[in-house]
């Protein structure tokens, strides 16, 4: 080989930390994306720039940032990432003679585009598999885990029991949903405790969005008047759009009609989306979909939660 050749040979190791510090601007965010130790992946960073004779990061407060190089580095490196990803996944595909069934159970707020995108890119991975899907509320969901009916469930707040192990996919925030005209309408921001004498109109109780509901009440002293429940977020923002009372809610992909989405100003008002397995050697088909969640479970998650362009 030549010297550069050599040199590409040395670095391509630790291409994946300086993407994933550039994808996440953190080292402990890098870090967890890796599944690596947060030293690991300094030591990888410090490492590359040795290799190229150049320092890519440069100590920031307590982590580390991009210098110049690395930000000139840094999308060759995702894009050596997107490739060596993608070879994998043909191969996969050519060569995977997996076949059979997975059982995925999931909210009913995943269910219009977070969970097509991920069980699209799953049976492109494995043409061979079938995906039998269960849409249900979020104890629903645990408890098809433990009964054995799903083996994988996407679920929003996460769950930290003992016996489970999960991803986090994807953060949001959540905002304040209110009737156009409403005194609130016109604000920036709100705080939750401004909302406090509204009616609510929310999820029924067992559902993630009320769960969500009930938490950002008592962290924020609030005790809600529900004036209706219902089963589906469209419903509720039909019910708001009709002037019946707000409600609580991650933004319309489709964008607010009848409504104004407000943002929130308490920390808590966010929801994490994640999937969760039970902590036991999985199927052969439900570990290839858990390695597609820790893969590009992220960024699927991201690209489905998009607001819908037009």
């Amino acid at each position: 080989m030549s010297a550069v050749d050599a040199t590409a040979r040395n670095v391509l190791p630790m291409l994946p930390a300086l993407a994933a510090l550039a994808e996440t601007g953190q080292t402990l965010a890098a870090a967890d994306l890796l599944q690596m130790p947060q030293p690991t992946v300094s030591r990888m960073l410090a490492r590359l720039g040795r290799e190229l004779g150049v320092d890519v990061v440069e100590r920031h407060g307590r982590g580390l940032r991009l210098t110049r190089a690395g930000e000139a580095l840094a999308p060759h490196a995702a894009a050596a990432v997107a490739a060596a990803t993608a070879g994998i996944e043909a191969v996969q595909a050519q060569e995977s003679g997996t076949r059979g069934r997975i059982a995925l159970a999931f909210q009913s707020t995943l269910g219009e585009r977070v969970v097509p995108a991920l069980v699209k890119a799953f049976l492109q991975q494995h043409p061979g598999a079938s995906v039998d899907l269960l849409q249900t509320s979020r104890p629903r969901c645990l408890a098809a885990l433990a009964d054995g009916t799903a083996e994988v469930a996407l679920i929003s707040p996460l769950e930290a029991g003992s016996g489970l192990r999960q991803w986090r996919l994807h953060t949001e925030p959540l905002v304040l949903v209110v009737p156009t005209g409403h005194r609130l309408a016109t604000r920036a921001r709100v705080s939750f405790e401004e909302a406090a004498e509204e009616t609510f109109i929310c999820m029924k109780r067992g559902y993630g969005m009320r769960t969500l509901l009930d938490e950002l009440a008592l962290a924020s002293g609030v005790t809600p008047t529900v004036g209706f429940e219902g089963d589906d977020l469209a419903t509720l923002r039909g019910l708001v759009s009709a002037g019946l009372g707000v409600s609580l809610a991650p933004r319309d992909p489709h964008g607010a009609t009848g409504y104004v989405e407000v943002p929130l100003t308490n920390p808590e008002a966010v929801r994490h989306i994640g999937a969760c397995w039970l902590d036991r050697r999985p199927s052969t088909l439900a570990a290839a979909f858990q390695d597609l969640l820790r893969r590009r479970g992220r960024r699927l998650t991201e690209i489905g939660l998009r607001p819908l362009a037009g």
